[in-house]
């Protein structure tokens, strides 16, 4: 009689533990997405004027091969990358990146003649940027590191000007919404530069 008396008590505990433990294994992390975003603090250059109303194409934006996913990576060693499921690009990264230097370019170089690649054969283009994002990463030592090629053509597909910008942030706050900011801080002066030289070639 005893011994029933324990086989029944032992069952049900046994299904309550059971079931906390299904409860506890069937969560996962909730996956966060991120937005690179354009800076509300850049200001107009003051060389170009809006009557001048340039036409300004940005794109295409490539990336090297390991940016090339919609997993944010980060760099954890001088030969290790982490790629993070749970904290993710909301769109290709390419796309955002493009999105958010024609943003920038339209602020500092007083137009809002901005085109993103592909556009209508038929838009006449006065200058075109073209990026290849070499790296764009998180590192080690708590900082953004961009290094990006990009080169400036003319209306007629002429290349005019060809840079590779090194770019380094310190990331300010923790977490990966410090690192995007930090990134979107990056994109800022890489916008400048593209700003710059485009500038340069006007006068």
């Amino acid at each position: 009689m005893k011994s029933n008396c324990s086989v029944r008590i032992a069952i049900p505990i046994l299904l309550t533990t059971t079931l906390v433990l299904c409860g506890c294994l069937g969560r996962s992390p909730q996956t966060k997405f991120y937005l690179l975003y354009p800076s509300p603090t850049l200001e107009a250059t003051e060389v170009v004027t809006t009557e001048e109303n340039l036409i300004i194409g940005v794109g295409p934006v490539e990336l090297s091969e390991y940016l090339d996913r919609p997993q944010i990576v980060t760099q954890t060693s001088e030969s290790e990358l982490q790629v993070d499921q749970f904290n993710q690009w909301a769109e290709p990264l390419e796309v955002n990146i493009a999105r958010v230097l024609a943003r920038n370019l339209s602020t500092l170089l007083s137009t809002e003649n901005l085109f993103l690649f592909p556009w209508s054969g038929s838009t006449q283009i006065d200058y075109q940027a073209r990026l290849y994002i070499i790296d764009f990463k998180g590192t080690p030592d708590n900082k953004v590191a961009l290094r990006a090629h990009y080169t400036i053509f003319d209306g007629s597909k002429k290349p005019l000007e060809m840079n590779v910008v090194n770019i380094i942030r310190s990331i300010s706050e923790p977490g990966y919404e410090g690192l995007v900011l930090s990134m979107s801080k990056a994109l800022d002066e890489l916008s400048r530069k593209i700003a710059e030289t485009t500038i340069a070639l006007r006068n």
